[in-house]
């Protein structure tokens, strides 16, 4: 490596042109974009730019441009052409294929973790690695040098899949796999042996010891003043809310199993160190104990935040706990199997003499990693738009009997190993209920359970216990038997199989596909059908979704979906006679004959329990209805979809609590009114213990509430009209540092379509959900430059921490009412004497209380809650709002006095 930075060439391979143009774009509102560039020969700088985008074509001429994510930063100048991403080389994308370990979700972080400061030295180069557009040189010259140290034919075959993928990056990576002198060759594989010692099986911790449990003041010695915590972290502040928290864990898993089974429900406010308060006395029972926790979140984020920085802050504080054998203890995230890579399958693609573009990038992706991963997981990868289904294709899902299990070589069967031999097990809810309808078949055996952001259980439970099929549900369907029985028949072509033999099996396979088109012709006949009686009877126009009830399938036009249905369902059946007809015979066979024949058998007997499913919920949507389901007829045209979900979920996660030892649920926000009995009924629980803990910040000194006077009420025909202007107050006194909290698509983009107009000549830019970029991506724009207003709608009332450095003003537009036509929620109120009393209005103050905290997040932030709602303080049941948050000061007063009332209390604030 030093070797090779110490050559200029490492700037830009051999190519007509001998410049390479780096370019960065400051971070300002799009509509005041700067560009800064600089173009180089070598490790020589030529000349600079810096002014506005439409100079940049000329500035660069023919010479390629390096940047990070400069195609969509500058997709809205129309100046610079449509075609400016074919002249773009990311470095972004770069370093997702010869360097994937790496974290590439910035520039400062891909600067970061190249070492661009030594690369700098190393190359003479003097320029501050902090100016952008001399980062990305120096990022660029880092990531020519990985790729030039991969061997020739791994670059020669990243050649291929980018050419394929249609990406920019061909061109280049072309031009080093020639200087390489890679040649085409057998396409590359992975060593099976080298990987199974890569993979080597963890050691079990051993059968359970029944020994006492934990004594509650010895946790809580950990955690007070002068305990380990304070002694190995100095920052640390014990709070008597994370003690009470960690006493009640304590004493719940330490229930002798004579006694009945417990279940423990705990609300901590912001600010207690929830997973801190469970992990301590979770790791000190497990160990002492032999005993396996699950541990289950319901969002990625705080995964990665237990397995990244609070289990090991717990461990680190509990070694100086005396008599406490810390190297025994393993802990472990373990997830389904579509998220780990099987090889047998990977490999079978990449042998593929066709490739999609979306195939061939995530091939790409995987091309270096597959070499180096520990884990085989999907999130390693930086996987964007159709990839992650492309994915699929070569994931462990489906694949119980794979050979490659069997001999060791398999990541999914590493990572259900590694979760076999963990005292902690770290999932998500998806995986926790997966696991529930499949009788324990894919978690190991545990009798503790933490559910952690329980709030979201019930909601996760309706998902997975429902369905939605839609037009592409069906076409992947048939896709994939279409695949796995054209690979079977491919294989059987060239193995060593009897000539009559082999002509049998290939028949048998060709007589199914044959019959696969007219299964999507009769889904796409039964479809047309739904669609125009959801047309008739659907309330209004603006209405996607359409409850079926029984005096619907009662009516006479419903008699020809039936008849749509059976067509259908005689197609699909049909063509899966012969798929099973065809496994039967392929049992017969000499496997060692025909190469991957296990794989494509396993492939066809998956694809027959996915088509079996999807008869069974087709069947139930149009003739055969479960009493215990919610049916729906969902979106419009291209995009509808039949869909079911269970009418209540207490009943089917009844088994999930009753077979545990103890089961503790935790979140922020579960009680209403200080009471459980919402979450406790939707839950099925009937006596559980409760413990209901105050957050420890100083809300009178942190927060402003603020409610504008005079607003009209929400269903005036002007109220977005009066939001936006509000939020355009808020925003220009704040300069920015504002978020907005919307219920529904519509207003956002009413709001986001205003707001652009009137704030961008003050330099304000606005970022809106589903408009400029994913939840995630808003977040990280908005956090590198505040001086914006973020508008969000579902996915950004929870979960969501942005930090107090970028989010002052938080502006709920509305009361958080869930949808009254909503199918789900309109049936399960139903089943209330007063829906909205017991129902609604419980379920609206939970999401009113998530939204608010957004705001403080930590003990020394400040800022302003802005509730633009009059029903608020013009309702009687907006007292149950109220009286949902902390104690905190409050301005009720207009909208212009409101806007002054937030800007002085932030200058109040500010240091």
């Amino acid at each position: 490596m030093a070797r090779q930075l110490q050559s200029a060439r490492l700037f830009q391979p051999q190519r007509s042109s001998d410049a390479v143009v780096a370019v960065a774009v400051d971070r300002l509102p799009r509509e005041r974009l700067r560009i800064r560039a600089v173009r180089f020969h070598g490790a020589r700088v030529a000349d600079g730019y810096d002014g506005a985008p439409q100079g940049l074509a000329p500035f660069a001429g023919d010479a390629p441009i390096a940047g990070f994510g400069l195609a969509e930063r500058l997709a809205g100048v129309t100046a610079l052409g449509a075609d400016f991403a074919e002249n773009v080389w990311d470095v972004g994308e770069l370093a997702s294929y010869v360097a994937p370990e790496i974290d590439g979700s910035s520039l400062d972080a891909l600067a970061g973790a190249l070492g661009v400061d030594a690369l700098a030295g190393a190359l003479g180069v003097d320029a501050p690695p902090d100016e952008p557009a001399e980062q990305v040189r120096l990022v660029y010259a880092a990531l020519l040098a990985r790729a030039s140290a991969l061997a020739p034919a791994a670059l020669h075959r990243l050649t291929t899949l980018l050419t394929q993928a249609q990406s920019p990056l061909a061109e280049l990576v072309g031009q080093l796999s020639e200087a390489s002198g890679g040649q085409g060759g057998p396409v590359l594989g992975v060593d099976t042996r080298e990987l199974q010692e890569r993979l080597q099986r963890p050691r079990s911790i051993g059968e359970p010891l029944g020994k006492p449990g934990i004594d509650p003041d010895e946790v809580e010695g950990v955690l007070s003043p002068g305990g380990q915590f304070a002694r190995r972290f100095p920052g640390f502040e014990p709070r008597p809310e994370q003690v009470a928290m960690a006493r009640a864990v304590a004493q719940a898993l330490s229930t002798p199993e004579s006694d009945a089974p417990q279940q423990l429900l705990i609300e901590g406010g912001t600010g207690i160190g929830k997973s801190v308060g469970y992990l301590v006395p979770a790791i000190l029972f497990a160990l002492r104990n032999n005993a396996r926790i699950v541990v289950s979140t319901n969002t990625i984020n705080l995964q990665e935040q237990l397995i990244h920085k609070d289990i090991p802050d717990v461990l680190a504080a509990l070694q100086d706990v005396q008599g406490l054998d810390l190297s025994r203890f393993r802990y472990t995230q373990f997830k389904g199997r579509a998220n780990y890579l099987c090889l047998r399958r990977w490999s079978s693609l990449m042998a593929a003499p066709s490739l999609s573009a979306d195939e061939a990038r995530m091939l790409a992706r995987s091309l270096v990693w597959i070499d180096r991963t520990q884990t085989g997981d999907r999130s390693e990868l930086s996987l964007r738009g159709r990839e992650p289904a492309a994915f699929e294709r070569i994931s462990a899902s489906g694949f119980a009997a794979c050979p490659g299990a069997r001999e060791g070589a398999c990541f999914y069967r590493h990572a259900k190993d590694e979760a076999s031999a963990a005292h902690l097990v770290i999932v998500n809810h998806a995986l926790l209920l997966s696991d529930l309808k499949v009788e324990g078949a894919l978690l190991p055996e545990y009798d503790y359970l933490i559910i952690d952001e329980a709030h979201n259980l019930e909601a996760q439970a309706t998902q997975q216990f429902g369905f939605r099929l839609t037009q592409g549900t069906v076409d992947d369907l048939i896709d994939q038997g279409a695949g796995a029985l054209q690979g079977v028949s491919a294989a059987l072509r060239v193995g060593a199989l009897d000539a009559g033999r082999k002509e049998t099996a290939i028949r048998l396979a060709e007589a199914a596909l044959t019959a696969l088109p007219a299964v999507r012709d009769a889904w796409r006949d039964m479809m047309a059908g739904l669609v125009g009686f959801a047309k008739q009877h659907r309330r209004s126009d603006e209405e996607d979704d359409l409850r079926i009830l029984a005096s619907m399938r009662s009516q006479p036009e419903w008699s020809e979906i039936e008849i749509a249905w059976d067509n259908f369902e005689r197609q699909l059946k049909g063509v899966a006679d012969r798929v099973e007809a065809f496994v039967r015979d392929l049992d017969s066979l000499e496997a060692d004959g025909v190469p991957g024949l296990e794989e494509r058998k396993g492939e066809l007997t998956q694809w027959l329990v996915d088509q079996a499913e999807a008869r069974e919920r087709v069947a139930g949507f149009v003739s055969r209805p479960d009493q215990t389901m919610v049916y729906w007829f969902g979106g419009q045209g291209g995009g509808a979809s039949l869909n079911g979900a269970p009418l209540e979920v207490a009943s089917r996660l009844e088994p999930l609590f009753s077979g545990r030892q103890a089961t503790i649920l935790t979140s922020a926000t579960m009680t209403v009114r200080g009471d459980f009995a919402l979450l406790r009924g939707r839950l099925g629980l009937e006596s559980p213990a409760e413990l209901a803990l105050d957050s420890p910040f100083d809300y009178e000194k942190a927060a402003l509430l603020c409610i504008p006077v005079g607003l009209p009420q929400p269903q005036a025909a002007d109220f977005d009209t009066h939001a936006a202007s509000a939020l355009h107050d808020l925003a220009l006194k704040a300069g920015g540092y504002t978020m907005a909290l919307f219920t529904s698509h519509a207003a956002l983009r009413s709001a986001a379509t205003a707001l652009r107009r009137r704030l961008g000549p003050h330099g304000i830019q606005v970022l809106a959900q589903g408009i400029d970029g994913t939840p995630q991506q808003l977040i990280v724009q908005f956090r590198q430059q505040p001086r914006a207003v973020l508008l969000g709608t579902a996915s950004f009332w929870e979960g969501v921490d942005i930090g107090n450095a970028a989010l002052k003003v938080l502006a709920l537009a509305r009361l958080p009412f869930a949808v009254p036509s909503d199918p789900v929620f309109e049936a399960r109120s139903e089943l209330y004497e007063n829906p909205f009393m017991e129902y609604a209005l419980p379920l609206a103050v939970l999401r009113f209380r998530q939204g608010f905290g957004r705001l403080i997040r930590g003990k020394t932030d400040r800022g302003a809650c802005v509730v633009l709602d009059p029903r608020i303080t013009q309702k009687q049941y907006g007292r149950w709002f109220l009286a949902s948050l902390p104690s905190m000061r409050r301005l009720d007063a207009p909208l212009d006095a409101v806007a002054s009332g937030v800007d002085e209390w932030l200058s109040a604030g500010a240091p």
